[in-house]
């Protein structure tokens, strides 16, 4: 008896376990790893874009009640970020702003499809690199009124296919975004 109940719960196993690797295969992932190096913490999140894309109603509702959103002790709104799009995305591929200080460099700029953010902090030896894929920040901000629309994000993001979002690498820590079609981390 105790056979028949093991093999049995195998097999709904075996079939779960088939019907997840088969969605899993025809979806993209976003993962997110945090590594904080001396202090021992890490963090892995792997989570099919099809997951993310269902909690965006909600992610949008909560984050962006109040149309603004707020960036190093600035808040600045939707329609701004709008505006500014339009003329970025209008432009050419080109580094739009550049800021070098003793301290810091950051670049910004438009490259291959791409919002390309680069900085160097100088100080604590940190850099960050973010490549936003234009289709995405466009989706993203295709929302109406002061919303912006995190569910055709990630679904540009989808359409996007595999690469790399964001590294930041610290002298004792590390933070790695990107998309791949792999439900596990490397």
């Amino acid at each position: 008896m105790n056979g028949k109940r093991i093999l049995g719960a195998a097999l709904i196993a075996s079939a779960m376990a088939a019907v997840s690797t088969m969605a899993a295969a025809a979806d993209l992932w976003l993962h997110v790893k945090v590594d904080g190096g001396k202090h021992g913490e890490q963090a892995t999140i792997n989570l099919p874009l099809s997951m993310v894309d269902a909690f965006a109603p909600m992610i949008s509702r909560e984050a962006h009640g109040s149309g603004r959103i707020r960036i190093k002790d600035r808040d600045y709104d939707v329609a701004e970020l709008r505006r500014a799009w339009r003329q970025l995305e209008a432009g050419p591929d080109a580094t739009f702003v550049t800021v070098n200080d003793p301290d810091a460099k950051v670049r910004i700029g438009k490259r291959g499809g791409s919002l390309v953010l680069e900085a160097t902090d100088h100080g604590d030896g940190e850099q960050v690199d973010a490549r936003i894929p234009l289709r995405v920040m466009q989706a993203l901000l295709s929302g109406t009124d002061d919303e912006l629309d995190i569910g055709a994000a990630l679904q540009a993001l989808a359409r996007e296919g595999a690469g790399e979002l964001i590294t930041v690498n610290g002298r004792d820590e590390s933070v790695r975004i990107w998309v791949d079609a792999v439900s596990d981390t490397r």
